[in-house]
């Protein structure tokens, strides 16, 4: 195989990777983005609904059922607020985007030394092995 084969071949795989990277990264970042709004949102709407009811008393209905209606929604969605910014530490979306990123960034660097810097593609294979290794996960 010439060296201008290589470099076509190993090329084409960075581009499928860094490709595949950044499908992933925006999945993740969509994920963050809903994990902590959701969050945010509930525990924000739960402290203000709390707040306006012992001000001025349940807003849906009076007596014993206003209370119990309105303690209910609290109670909602503070635990909605609790579940997804648990689930959002669970499940390390945060640490997980940013070995995305990591990656994606090393497979465009080995890209740009291809295109550009017209490093050897033998030299390239290897580092782009190293990152296949370090970061298995992103590239799953």
């Amino acid at each position: 195989m010439t060296q201008q084969n290589t470099r076509s071949v190993v090329l084409q795989k960075i581009r499928e990777d860094i490709e595949k990277v950044q499908t992933k990264a925006a999945r993740l970042r969509r994920t963050n983005t809903t994990m902590i709004l959701t969050s945010t949102l509930a525990s924000g709407l739960s402290a203000i609904l709390a707040g306006v009811t012992a001000a001025r008393g349940p807003m849906v209905a009076a007596g014993p059922t206003g209370w119990k209606l309105t303690c209910g929604a609290i109670a909602v969605l503070s635990a909605c607020a609790g579940l997804f910014s648990g689930l959002h530490q669970q499940l390390s979306v945060t640490d997980r985007l940013a070995k995305v990123l990591d990656c994606g960034g090393k497979l465009k660097a080995l890209e740009i030394s291809l295109t550009i810097n017209y490093r050897d593609p033998v030299e390239v294979s290897k580092d782009y092995q190293v990152i296949l290794q370090e970061h298995q996960q992103a590239l799953l």
